[in-house]
């Protein structure tokens, strides 16, 4: 049962491999900014695997990645400007061990306030 969970668990982290989510909100029940212009809010996560601690192999969630996926999401939603407020990058090294020392799934992800 025990490697059932972990083979499982191995097919769910490859199938979202190399996936960025976005989620944009633009709701802010009538409050603005103190410049008084509306806004959005735009958080980006991007799930990859990589090798080594820096090496992309499937998918891309270094910070570089994520900014870049955020930025690319603001400029669809039609903003000019924008203000990252918080990223994160957090490496599974744990996850599969020894397995995940060299190979692990990483999870990056950023939140930004757009103009």
């Amino acid at each position: 049962m025990k490697y059932v969970i972990c083979v499982v668990a191995i097919v769910a982290v490859c199938c979202m491999t190399g996936c960025s989510f976005t989620s944009t909100a633009k709701d802010f029940n009538g409050l603005t900014f103190p410049d008084g212009t509306p806004k959005a809010h735009i958080s980006t996560g991007n799930l990859a695997i990589h090798v080594l601690f820096s090496k992309p192999v499937w998918g891309d969630a270094t910070l570089n990645g994520v900014v870049r996926d955020c930025t690319k999401a603001a400029k669809a939603e039609g903003a000019a400007h924008i203000s990252i407020v918080q990223s994160d990058v957090t490496t599974f090294w744990w996850i599969f061990p020894p397995i995940s020392f060299v190979v692990h799934p990483v999870w990056a992800s950023t939140a930004a306030d757009v103009y």
